[in-house]
């Protein structure tokens, strides 16, 4: 059997990277999805290439008439939602004195405001279904501090004290509240802010390197797989002593650092 049969997942941001490989780990492991994003060909062509357990809907997680939609066909065609992953997420690169009001605010209503309206979307139907579990996306941005991401990771930082917030009054109706903290993240996001608009994707392969030295080779869109199935385990039964905590997808980056010189194995 399926980690996910019998139950029926919404996740945002499924046109790429990581949305993307989560909605296809859900899909080989028995859920029915509701795929949500702004970029509509490419979110239907991954609805598509999964098959009839899948279904896309046009979802801007800033408005709240599109969660009420996605809601919606959630409940016509599978009956209901019993798992909600706030994936959708924008990034910005910025000095910090550069970043403007309209900059701030732009990150905040999709990565911030997002899964506020998304889990306040859920809510009735997963009560009606006597319980759920809602996994949000965070960042290890939401755990340390970066140089030119201030607008993202306080964003993300953010995500996580809703996850813990949501989690304590939610939990009178079963219903689950984590955060997925991962390094390796949609290169896609980071690309545009570097000169030639590099491929990044060994990028965070590399930074998290600093503890975990694995000796069989990287395969490419590996990392997104280890961010997808630890959302997958949170989704399923197989998590339901976890509620309101953070769950890092690293490699040990935030750890701290190697230090050459002082005595070690």
């Amino acid at each position: 059997m399926g980690r996910l049969d019998g139950k029926t997942a919404i996740i945002t941001g499924t046109a790429q990277g990581t949305g993307e490989v989560l909605a296809r780990v859900f899909a080989e492991e028995g859920a029915k999805l509701v795929l949500g994003d702004v970029q509509e060909e490419r979110g239907r062509a991954v609805a598509d290439e999964i098959g009839e357990a899948a279904r896309f809907v046009r979802l801007d997680v800033g408005a709240q008439g599109d969660w009420s939609r996605a809601v919606d066909l959630a409940v016509a065609e599978f009956g209901g939602v019993d798992v909600l992953v706030n994936n959708a997420a924008i990034l910005l690169m910025k000095s910090f004195d550069e970043i403007t009001p309209e900059d701030f605010l732009r990150i905040v209503q999709v990565n911030q405001l997002g899964p506020l309206l998304g889990m306040q979307a859920v809510l009735p139907v997963m009560k009606a279904r006597e319980g759920g579990s809602i996994v949000n996306i965070a960042s290890t941005d939401g755990i340390k501090g970066m140089n030119g991401v201030a607008a993202y990771a306080s964003s993300k930082w953010a995500v996580r004290g809703l996850t813990k917030s949501a989690a304590i009054e939610l939990g009178k109706y079963a219903i689950r509240v984590n955060a997925v903290c991962p390094e390796a993240g949609n290169p896609n996001m980071s690309a545009p802010f570097f000169p030639g608009n590099p491929d990044l994707s060994d990028v965070p392969h590399q930074m998290m390197q600093q503890i975990l030295k694995d000796p069989k080779p990287v395969v490419p869109g590996s990392r997104l797989r280890d961010v997808a199935n630890m959302a997958l385990f949170l989704a399923s039964d197989e998590s339901r002593s976890c509620t309101a905590a953070d769950f890092v997808v690293d490699a040990g980056l935030t750890a701290g650092w190697y230090q050459k010189g002082v005595p070690s194995a």
